[in-house]
């Protein structure tokens, strides 16, 4: 369901002026906006384990590596938005990085990792609106 209320009052702004009903739907539906997604934990494995390293970190024996494993358990997802969880996060990954009892596991795959939580959305979903039709800027505009 549309909601007119945000979307009248995103229409006020500059960028919108002088464009056409469509030219609007288009710019608010482009995704063009950088934004954080929640890296799930079946995604992070099944990379490990293409990249010949979840064995390696499941069998290790440092905390890290427990602690890499475990949390791998724990949760589904790892939304770094959540301040807490992403620290919790990136000290887990950095610490892989870094931890010579674990082979292999390097700054690039640091980032691939991180790369999953990586998304581009549209103005309109960062509005918290459904996908803006040329009728709907019509009817706001009216």
């Amino acid at each position: 369901m549309m909601r007119y209320d945000i979307l009248r009052s995103e229409l006020q702004l500059s960028t919108y002026a002088g464009l056409s009903d469509e030219a609007v739907a288009g710019l608010l539906n482009a995704k063009t906006i950088n934004a954080k997604q929640a890296i799930h934990a079946l995604d992070i494995q099944k990379y490990l384990m293409l990249n010949d390293l979840l064995l390696v970190i499941e069998n290790g024996t440092s905390s890290l590596a427990l602690a890499a494993t475990r949390a791998l358990e724990i949760f589904d997802s790892f939304d770094t938005a959540d301040s807490q969880v992403s620290a919790k996060f990136m000290a887990i990954l950095d610490g892989l990085v870094a931890d010579t009892t674990i082979p292999g596991f390097t700054e690039a795959d640091k980032t691939a990792i991180l790369a999953m939580g990586d998304t581009t959305i549209s103005r309109a979903t960062e509005l918290g609106l459904p996908v803006v039709e040329v009728r709907h800027v019509a009817e706001a505009r009216s």
